[in-house]
């Protein structure tokens, strides 16, 4: 119950990362003990499948947590934008669309990639899963990032946002999981920026500092 019980921290294995060809950043981690509870309840009936085929032998509560310890990763994905994306403006709708796009096209040649392992993402606009099984839990991406990366958030309206570093308030995060093995998920996110052709217009490089949306 000792090791049961362990804090278990999130670990950051590879730190952020640029992807110029996709403009596009990203960080592996491996989730703390809470946030992976959190995780496993938005995706749980495509997981439960996934353990039940990885793990027969064992179907206990304890064996699930343990390979999810062991092989569940997360990848948060940072795009700039030319705006502050927490205003109301259409706008600014149409540039957080346009992100969104991007990132789709993007994961969907990584989950590809990826295959047979599992994968999904967060949907931005939903909180649900973006591309599995829905399930009635929301995935709380301000929480998830700043548990996994430790950047600043500030409070608006009823949630919030998370501050990236860099881009401040002009950024536009997705978190994207999967059970595969570290070193399959970054020969897959190489493969997958030779390949993605990012179709966003150029970024202005002396535009203000800007931050994240985090969905709650």
């Amino acid at each position: 119950a000792g090791r049961g019980m362990a804090p278990q921290p999130s670990v950051t294995l590879v730190p952020p990362t640029r992807l110029e060809r996709s403009r596009l950043e990203f960080s592996i981690h491996r989730p703390s003990r809470l946030l992976r509870h959190d995780i496993e309840l938005v995706f749980r009936p495509d997981l439960e499948a996934e353990f039940v085929q990885q793990r027969p032998e064992v179907t206990t509560n304890d064996a699930k947590d343990e390979w999810l310890h062991e092989c569940l990763l997360a990848i948060p994905t940072w795009q700039p934008a030319s705006q502050d994306l927490s205003e109301i403006s259409e706008a600014v709708n149409e540039e957080r669309r346009a992100l969104l796009a991007n990132f789709s096209a993007w994961s969907d040649i990584l989950r590809r990639n990826l295959r047979p392992y599992w994968s999904d993402a967060s949907c931005p606009m939903e909180g649900c899963a973006k591309y599995g099984t829905a399930t009635s839990v929301i995935y709380n991406e301000l929480e998830g990032l700043t548990s996994l990366l430790k950047y600043s958030s500030i409070p608006i309206g009823c949630c919030g946002i998370v501050l990236h570093p860099e881009w401040q308030r002009c950024a536009y995060p997705v978190t994207i999981f999967t059970t595969a093995p570290l070193n399959v998920l970054e020969v897959a996110i190489a493969a997958t920026d030779a390949e993605h052709v990012c179709k966003l217009p150029a970024l202005d490089p002396a535009r203000g500092s800007g931050a994240a949306r985090g969905s709650s």
